[in-house]
């Protein structure tokens, strides 16, 4: 369908869609929508329905609901990416990418090396940008469901709520005492409802991060012997993990 558009469930009641503000925009003055034009609209609950555009106005566009729609199933295990903030776009590729593969959850991490602070006064503004990032790339992909993105948090909090949670975790490093990752996949005894994924900054992990990720459960994990950009790392990693558990005859 040629357009995919996430509402809110209170936008849509008897069988009627009100498509408001970002979302009325994009339609009509991005993608210059018209009245009579099919597209699928999804609550991020769940449930998708079969819709055709009604009337596209200065403020607002009213859909028609036509059908319920099945919608493919989200990954058996939701994985959560906790990426150390990078230089430029490096997070929001993650977000974009790592939504299209199929993570579930998105945590900011501050890291010791770390070369960029994200200033107090910005972090809700970023955090809206990086929401509306996962609804797009969700839109985009398919997805029943758009991943949560967090606010940032540090790295001693990450751990500190892995370990509370008892949440099965990776830490991506590559030295001589990291695991191949599908060695650490292979060793899990069930299959996990949620895993927790941390990738450290452009200068990785510090030796006291990997510590406290040890003691957090997390194992140093590796990808193989090629050195990969943080970003490109997370979407390998991600796709390694969903392919484990999916098996073979995912598409």
């Amino acid at each position: 369908m040629k357009y995919r558009l996430f509402l809110p469930p209170e936008q849509i009641s008897d069988d009627i869609a009100h498509i408001l503000d970002a979302d009325h925009q994009h339609l009509a003055r991005v993608l210059r929508a018209r009245a009579g034009e099919p597209l699928m609209l999804l609550d991020n609950a769940g449930n998708a329905f079969r819709a055709v555009l009604v009337s596209i106005g200065k403020t607002e566009t009213i859909a028609r609901i036509e059908s319920r729609l099945e919608l493919p199933e989200e990954p058996p295990v939701s994985v959560t990416v906790a990426q150390a903030l990078g230089k430029g776009d490096k997070f929001e590729q993650v977000l974009q990418h790592g939504t299209e593969a199929g993570a579930s959850v998105f945590v900011p991490v501050r890291a010791e090396r770390c070369v960029v602070e994200i200033p107090a006064a910005k972090v809700a503004d970023r955090v809206a940008r990086w929401r509306q990032i996962a609804k797009g790339a969700a839109e985009q992909s398919g997805r029943g469901r758009i991943p949560e993105v967090w606010g940032p948090l540090d790295f001693v909090e990450l751990c500190k709520r892995a370990q509370e949670e008892a949440v099965p975790g990776a830490l991506l490093h590559p030295s001589e005492e990291a695991i191949p990752l599908r060695t650490f996949l292979q060793g899990l005894e069930a299959m996990p409802s949620r895993l927790l994924l941390a990738i450290g900054p452009e200068g990785g992990w510090s030796p006291a991060e990997v510590s406290a990720g040890r003691a957090a459960n997390l194992t140093p994990v590796t990808l193989g012997p090629r050195i990969l950009r943080t970003e490109t790392a997370a979407l390998v990693a991600i796709s390694q993990i969903l392919y484990h558990f999916e098996g073979e005859g995912c598409a």
